[in-house]
């Protein structure tokens, strides 16, 4: 070998070393858009411990180079005269802004230290040139507006509030800019002077209140409804389709209810592609329109990988969809989330990190909520592992519906997924304890040989039976009996003039409820009393 192809040799192996992400094999299409009349493409390269981010046009550019880790794309600013991609920089679970800047055909990293999240922010420019960055994160626990000079790299808060913003919109004037904000309560206009660095609150309007209907009085198709509340997974997505006899809903019902609790119908409320952000905003209305008992939540798949908001505010997002459920005294089970295998998400720490950090954050809400929850994620990794989960998914690829070739992109369950779901679903049910008697009533005042206590039926599809206590003294309910009917008439001793019971409903596995408040009359029992042992 001669020695001038020795030294090209030795001068690629230098450059494939020194920017991995333009020789990668593993990349994936991220984004194009066009400026001036020019067209360009966003890519993400792979390679063993780093996510680059490329630029397509004329040539090619690595963006992201010199910056370790992984570089997620955010999204891309234009104007008239120039273009700015922004990106997260991820590096052992700490978070960066970083940002190309076409005109100057650089690249820059952001000093801004303890932050949890950034959305793509909007940006400020004079005279061509960028001047400050506005964009939403998290410093502080929730989702605040914050106002970055990029000269005198100066960090200035515009909102402080203790609920997370979901959302502005900014425009300059004569007198500064003026921001408007959004939470899920109410929204909000600031005024910020970049002079003095100064944010005041100029207004602020209650969004209509979504108030909820009456409560119903339980009725047998009441009392036995479980609605879905989630994404296109609740909807029941499988390989672009909807499969509605597959989805985890239908299954409970078909199979697993059947065997443990009885006969239930449910109510679909899964909408593919939404957040759960886009879930407050239907939660009262879709509740109202649609009354069952039980409420099951799954939702917050796609918050994993969309950037608009941080996880603080999906947990926000979250907790205000339970309160609505809970505000109808429905009995909550909610969900961990799915994973996904598709290209390029699978090789992204990122996602991981976010998807378990979620996933915790929610079984801590149904712990502070005190509602019953399951990990579906959990029960996923454990399946067959280490790639079991992976069987548990539709298969990347395409598919034919009505003669046009669709996407499969691996991130819904799949049948056998369903069916996992349906099995932690439907037994978390069942192991609700059945409704305590209510409205219980003695009646036959008049009659002193007889008194006969009424109390509601109990329509849940499990009910077994209800067990009484009673006795002549109120702390001594020594005797028992069990019926199936919601009365029970009981015969006079005259020498017992003080008789006193409570009820509890049981359930077909044996679940029970709480008792009822203790009942008096002057009766006792006519049936010969079965003293308990």
């Amino acid at each position: 070998m001669n020695t001038r192809i020795k030294i090209t040799i030795f001068f690629l192996l230098v450059a494939v070393a020194a920017a991995p992400g333009l020789f990668s094999q593993d990349r994936a299409f991220m984004e194009s858009f066009e400026c001036q009349g020019r067209s360009y493409s966003l890519e993400a390269a792979f390679s063993p411990g780093q996510a680059d981010l490329l630029l397509r046009g004329k040539t090619t550019a690595n963006l992201s180079t010199g910056m370790r880790g992984e570089n997620i794309l955010l999204g891309v600013r234009c104007t008239e005269e120039n273009f700015y991609v922004f990106w997260l920089n991820y590096r052992n679970k700490t978070i960066r802004l970083a940002y190309y800047d076409h005109h100057h055909q650089r690249s820059r990293v952001l000093k801004l230290d303890g932050f949890r999240f950034f959305a793509l922010p909007e940006i400020v420019e004079e005279n061509g040139d960028l001047q400050a960055l506005v964009f939403l994160g998290d410093q502080t626990g929730n989702d605040d507006v914050f106002h970055y000079n990029l000269e005198a790299e100066t960090l200035t808060p515009l909102t402080r509030t203790p609920f997370s913003e979901k959302g502005f919109s900014l425009r300059k004037n004569e007198y500064g800019i003026e921001i408007e904000t959004r939470s899920l309560w109410a929204q909000y206009r600031y005024r910020f002077d970049p002079r003095l660095r100064r944010s005041d609150l100029l207004e602020e309007k209650p969004l209509r209140s979504r108030q909820k209907k009456a409560s119903i009085a339980p009725n047998p198709e009441y009392c036995n409804t479980y609605i879905g509340f989630g994404d296109s997974i609740t909807w029941g997505q499988i390989e672009v389709v909807q499969r509605i006899d597959l989805c985890y809903l239908t299954q409970m019902r078909d199979i697993y209810l059947p065997l443990i609790y009885g006969p239930a119908q449910f109510v679909n409320l899964g909408i593919p592609a939404q957040t759960t952000y886009d879930g407050t905003l239907r939660v009262n209305q879709d509740l109202n329109a649609n009354p069952g008992f039980y409420f099951l939540l799954m939702l917050g798949v796609n918050d994993v990988w969309k950037r608009e908001f941080s996880l603080a505010s999906s947990l926000e997002n979250l907790e205000f969809i339970v309160d609505a459920a809970l505000a109808r005294n429905m009995r909550v089970i909610v969900s961990t989330l799915t994973p996904r295998k598709d290209f390029p998400h699978v090789l992204h720490q990122y996602y991981w990190d976010q998807l378990y950090s979620l996933s915790a954050g929610i079984l801590a809400l149904a712990a502070e909520k005190g509602t019953a929850s399951i990990d579906t994620l959990t029960a996923f990794m454990n399946t067959n592992p280490p790639n079991g989960w992976k069987d548990l998914l539709e298969d990347p690829g395409t598919v034919i519906v009505d003669g046009i070739e669709e996407p499969v992109k691996g991130n819904h369950p799949n049948a056998a997924g369903h069916s996992l779901i349906a099995s932690f679903f439907a037994a978390t049910l069942a192991k609700f304890p059945p409704l305590a008697p209510q409205n219980i009533t003695v009646m036959n005042h008049q009659d002193r040989q007889q008194k006969t206590a009424f109390w509601d039926a109990n329509y849940e599809s499990d009910f077994s039976h209800f067990h009484i206590e009673f006795g002549f003294q109120p702390q001594d309910l020594r005797y028992s009996l069990d019926t199936t009917t919601s009365y029970r008439t009981f015969n006079l001793f005259p020498f017992l003039p003080q008789f006193y019971f409570r009820i509890q409903t049981v359930d077909r596995g044996n679940q029970q409820s709480a008792f009822s408040t203790l009942e008096t009359t002057a009766a006792s029992s006519a049936t010969q009393p079965n003293r308990k042992k």
